[in-house]
């Protein structure tokens, strides 16, 4: 699985899925211990400067350390891709880009 640091801020190559990625960002919560976890899917042919490119998907806290805290998202994941996690966001996702490629076409 290929992965690109940002800051607290990773994207990972879905497994599977070609143009895909999870774009994750983690904080450490002091108060629970924990990092929180945020996924954002990602189509690497839409640029960013459009709001439609990005959806949020889960937010969740989960443990780990400064040292383990990128594997332990990376697991993550690949789990989640592997079970099928992200095809209902996809679809929804192709979905939208769908109804935004019709639209210009109308009009244009």
């Amino acid at each position: 699985m290929i992965k690109r640091r940002k800051g607290y801020t990773i994207e990972i190559d879905l497994p599977e899925r070609t143009g895909y990625t999870a774009v994750c960002t983690y904080k450490y919560n002091k108060q629970l211990d924990k990092y929180s976890l945020e996924m954002e899917l990602k189509h690497k042919d839409i640029g960013d400067c459009f709001r439609i490119d990005r959806q949020e998907i889960d937010k969740q806290y989960i443990s780990g350390t400064k040292d383990t805290i990128e594997d332990n998202i990376v697991r993550i994941i690949e789990q989640a891709s592997l079970s099928g996690f992200f095809d209902y966001y996809i679809q929804r996702y192709e979905y939208t880009i769908m109804c935004f490629e019709k639209g210009n076409e109308l009009y244009e």
